[in-house]
């Protein structure tokens, strides 16, 4: 008897042999409809061909005959458990037996695996092999349930070329999940086409493609299945970041509908802000701010996104942004993410406003009552028209007399709703947001691809080299010594460390920042020091901070709080112990706090692992390519060091993988949306709009 169809939006619940404790596992999981089980694929293809009988595993002398990865198919016969003798670690053993012959595999450490196996289990074990004290051994091998000896569960697995394993998801093993994927793959009728023809040309259709990835036939191409790079991948690939672009497109054209402020600007305003220029602005950076002045003075509301390398002068085009409106009777408030970015833009902006500085105000947490009230009280009647704040300036007590324009740093260290609190308390101000990480311009699509963008590409004049060394532990001397020699000419340094407290991960023992303080004051008995950490009270931490901007402190010794906002011209050597904690643009911002003067400056990184990766700063100084690097070793989910609330969380598609399929879909939305959506278009956005953060669709 045929079972009725069931559209992808029906819950996962409607299957059958789905209990609750299986149910629950798929809930946690984040698998609620059909849809969710379908598009969450095989993490891993056995190959039937690469199945190898345990009779024709071999020893070479001392070693196997197959050094890589082999897949082998048997019966358990034997299973036990003890402990080591020297590291008392638990021990699990089992032997497979397959007709052909025997095979040890062994856990350390997994004492589970003795409740969750039994003898009689048929077993699919995938690893590599080590000669052990009894021959052959898989140490720590992969396994998956196959069933019972004896067992008739339906179609042999083997009669297929391509098995598709499953991650088992709490109480759901992988093989029951596979039951319910091919019952769903049954029931599910093929949805209407809704890509444009551009982009579905040679390319099967969804329901298709998720059986072919399901269900793999014998001659699909196993080094595309691994890859994910198939054409059935390719496929639900191309309907997530075209769902997504679709949704960028459409929160960009109702934006483009909403009527800004126009901010007046004349050439009395010009002279003025001409007058808070210490030097001349470079080309990149007078392009930025014509963009800028552009969207200001259109009557569209203004979303746009600054980003530049370390050192371009994004600071200074915000000054200039904030003054078109500030000037003109206005207020323009900056968002910091730390208090020390925002102490240094503040320092920053009164030092370029001059005669016009007691117009700004800066707001923070951390501030004493009395200063607090007194800041409300002149941001609240217009008194101060430069803000400069923190997460404070999201308080309800922060009152505006007339805010124009908000400025971002760092924005993907903000939610959307933070953002959105802000915004409402300037009606519908002009937005810009800057970003000190550059920006791949695959992932500035995903991240920001409703807003303009400008780019600052050039450096200020004046701004030197610096010149970037990988030391061994075992050579950190050097590091020191380059030390040395820059506070006996006068200057200062930093030197970073990846934790506060004592940690051992992964058999690397991380020296920790206390236990670099003692060091340094050990090599440098007689050098006055300070230590400034994420921990410290607001009040310690700027009083540290301040001792050492002032030159009282030669050596800051810090963690990554230092990474972005610190301005001291006069540091000209940076040491980072353990650098291969590290990503590189987070590495590259903390190089940009030397350099900042007249004299050469020094980077300097100690790591005995990852000298390869490393090795990128040391060739490049090129913001942009250091991020597309780091982007493409860590992926999007990382690039940031903190979760992105704006990343869109694709399933199938892979921003660093697909960056030319993701131009290609924007392209496509633009033309779709200029020629009006279809109506499977618009129900296809309905479904997808929570789980790709898109616009909404009425």
């Amino acid at each position: 008897m045929s079972l009725a169809p069931l559209p992808l939006s029906s819950k996962a619940t409607v299957l059958r042999g789905l209990g609750p404790a299986r149910a629950a596992a798929l809930q946690e999981a984040g698998i609620d409809t059909l849809r969710d089980l379908l598009w969450s694929l095989p993490y891993r293809y056995v190959d039937r061909g690469s199945l190898r009988p345990l009779g024709s595993l071999e020893m070479r002398g001392l070693e196997p005959a197959d050094p890589g990865v082999v897949t082998v198919l048997g019966t358990l016969r034997d299973l036990r458990q003890s402990t080591t003798r020297v590291q008392r670690m638990a021990l699990t053993e089992a032997l497979l037996e397959d007709g052909t012959g025997t095979l040890r595999l062994v856990w350390f450490n997994q004492p589970y695996l003795a409740r969750a196996l039994k003898v009689g289990d048929r077993l699919l074990a995938f690893g590599t092999l080590s000669a052990g004290r009894h021959g052959l051994e898989l140490r720590g091998p992969q396994v998956e349930l196959m069933g019972r000896e004896g067992e008739r569960g339906g179609e042999d697995p083997w009669i297929r070329r391509f098995l598709p394993l499953y991650r088992k998801l709490g109480a759901l093993p992988g093989r029951a999940r596979q039951k319910l994927v091919q019952e769903a793959l049954s029931r599910v009728p093929p949805p209407p086409e809704w890509l444009p023809l551009e982009l579905s040309r040679d390319l099967p259709d969804s329901l298709a493609a998720l059986r072919l990835l399901h269900d793999p036939p014998d001659d699909s191409d196993a080094a595309l299945l691994e890859r994910g790079e198939s054409p059935a991948h390719q496929r639900l690939a191309v309907e997530e970041l075209f769902a997504f672009a679709l949704g960028v497109a459409l929160r960009r054209a109702g934006r483009m509908k909403r009527k800004g402020l126009v901010i007046p600007t004349s050439p009395e305003l010009r002279e003025r802000l001409k007058s808070f220029l210490p030097f001349s602005l470079t080309g990149a950076q007078r392009r930025a701010f014509k963009e800028i002045v552009d969207d200001l003075t259109s009557g569209r509301v203004m979303n746009r996104l600054l980003q530049g390398d370390v050192g371009s002068g994004k600071t200074l085009v915000a000054l200039l942004s904030m003054g078109m409106v500030a000037e003109t009777g206005g207020q323009g408030a900056l968002l910091a993410p730390t208090e020390v970015l925002a102490r240094q833009h503040a320092t920053s902006f009164r030092r370029y406003l001059g005669d016009r500085a007691d117009s700004l105000q800066l707001l923070l947490g951390g501030m004493k009552v009395a200063e607090k009230r007194a800041a409300l009280a002149r941001i609240a009647s217009g008194e101060a028209q430069y803000v400069v704040g923190t997460h404070a300036l999201f308080q309800e007590a922060v009152a505006f007399h007339r805010l124009q324009l908000v400025v971002v740093d760092e924005q993907h260290r903000f939610g959307v709703k933070q953002r959105e609190a802000l915004k409402e308390k300037g009606g519908d101000p002009h937005w810009l947001v800057m970003s000190a990480t550059p920006i791949p311009r695959s992932l500035a699509l995903a991240v920001f691809g409703d807003l303009d963008q400008s780019v600052l590409d050039e450096l200020p004049p004046g701004r030197q080299p610096i010149t970037t060394k990988l030391h061994k532990p075992e050579f950190a001397e050097r590091a020191w010594e380059r030390v040395r020699t820059e506070l006996a000419e006068g200057r200062q340094a930093f030197v970073v460390s990846p934790s506060i407290d004592p940690s051992d991960e992964g058999k690397v023992q991380l020296r920790d920042i206390q236990a670099m303080e003692a060091l340094l004051r050990g090599i440098f008995p007689d050098t006055p020091l300070e230590v400034v950490h994420g921990r410290l009270k607001a009040d310690d931490m700027a009083a540290r901070m301040a001792r050492f901007t002032a030159g009282e402190a030669k050596i800051l010794v810090a963690t990554t709080v230092i990474e972005v906002g610190v301005d001291v011209p006069n540091a000209t050597v940076m040491v980072v112990d353990h650098a291969e904690r590290f990503g590189l643009s987070q590495l590259h911002q903390l190089r940009g706090r030397v350099g900042r003067g007249a004299h050469r400056s020094h980077f300097l990184m100690i790591s005995g692992s990852e000298t390869e990766r490393l090795q990128t700063l040391v060739e490049t100084q090129d913001g942009f390519r250091i991020a597309q690097r780091d982007l493409e070793l860590r992926g999007p989910g990382e690039f940031f060091g903190v979760k992105q609330a704006g990343l869109p969380q694709f399933q199938v598609a892979d921003l660093v993988r697909d960056r030319r399929l993701l131009a290609r879909c924007r392209e496509a939305a633009d033309q779709a949306l200029a020629a009006g959506l279809t109506e499977a278009q618009i129900q296809w956005l309905r479904r997808e709009q929570a789980r790709l953060k898109l616009a909404e669709i009425s």
